[in-house]
């Protein structure tokens, strides 16, 4: 009955607009996922690591530990966050799952708090260390996948395109497509990772950071490049901060997959809006590195000329 109600309204909207108009239902709570991922003879020891402060806003991140449940069952869930959450909801995550780590919040938050995002990521992939696990999904509390079999796809991406190169690495870092941006060099997102236990450590194990970002190199300028180009250069990865070469570092180190084929919800930001950063009108700097992308510059980086960045239109900064 609803979706009717939204088509005959859509379709009022579409047709004076010059566009189309699409839209999609997600089921909020655990009660309404009756998928689940199949079931495989040989399944690898995984962890999905979430990591944040708790969303209490519609019981997001406890849903989404439970409809984690449901989608993954052999799947170990750690949820990383704060000790000054409250402590009789805690209790009811811990009917769902028992890796629950309270960090100390870190003295200095850090440019755009990215030392939050270090000490709880870190937290929870050591847990997953001590557990013995193979591999980590490092997502956050306000975000959630529903792709079933997303897990098993992922393994297999790191099982069928090996790293390139003489690098301290022993597999390739899985990045999404979601904030992953083309023309942003060395910009893989650092929202949602996935890779073998010991490379997602590497990745994490960093310093943290000073309020000025002193300790950022001056070219890095947002978080993401701080954390990628900071890992590259932990595997012996020469980073020389041209555009060319971050598409290199992406062929060699790392692969991306879209954030459709995991089927991410952001609950934040424009959280209505499906596609944020697609547009048909001009060539943006904002353009996310999708899979297609990923995999054009991962087979014919060679055949690709060399790009001004002055003539893409700038969105972001």
């Amino acid at each position: 009955m609803l979706k009717k109600w939204f088509k005959k309204l859509f379709n009022l909207l579409e047709r004076p607009w010059p566009y189309f108009f699409t839209f999609h239902l997600r089921p909020k709570k655990a009660d309404k996922i009756g998928i689940v991922s199949d079931k495989l003879i040989n399944y690898p020891k995984v962890a999905i690591v979430m990591q944040g402060p708790i969303i209490y806003d519609q019981d997001f991140t406890l849903e989404t530990i439970k409809i984690y449940k449901k989608l993954f069952p052999q799947v170990i869930i750690i949820l990383s966050t704060w000790d000054y959450e409250k402590k009789e909801y805690i209790e009811e995550i811990k009917k769902e799952t028992e890796e629950v780590l309270l960090n100390k919040v870190p003295s200095e938050k850090g440019v755009q708090n990215i030392n939050f995002q270090i000490v709880s990521s870190l937290s929870g992939i050591k847990r997953a260390k001590e557990l013995d696990v193979e591999y980590v999904f490092k997502t956050r509390t306000d975000q959630r996948i529903y792709g079933v079999n997303s897990l098993e796809y992922l393994v297999n991406i790191l099982e069928k395109f090996s790293a390139v190169g003489d690098y301290r690495q022993k597999k390739r870092i899985i990045g999404c497509s979601l904030n992953s941006f083309k023309y942003r060099m060395y910009g893989i997102s650092d929202m949602n990772l996935f890779g073998q236990i010991d490379d997602l450590f590497n990745y994490w194990d960093i310093n943290l950071v000073d309020n000025q970002g002193t300790t950022y190199a001056p070219e890095a300028k947002f978080n993401e490049v701080h954390l990628a180009t900071s890992f590259l250069k932990r595997i012996g990865c020469e980073v020389k901060w041209t555009l060319e070469d971050s598409w290199r570092t992406f062929a060699d180190c790392f692969a991306i997959v879209d954030e459709q084929s995991l089927d991410i919800y952001w609950y934040k930001y424009a959280r209505m809006k499906e596609y944020r950063y697609v547009r048909y009108d001009s060539e943006r700097n904002d353009q996310e590195m999708t899979f297609r992308e990923w995999f054009n510059i991962y087979t014919g980086l060679q055949n690709k000329s060399s790009v001004d960045l002055n003539k893409i239109k700038k969105i972001i900064p």
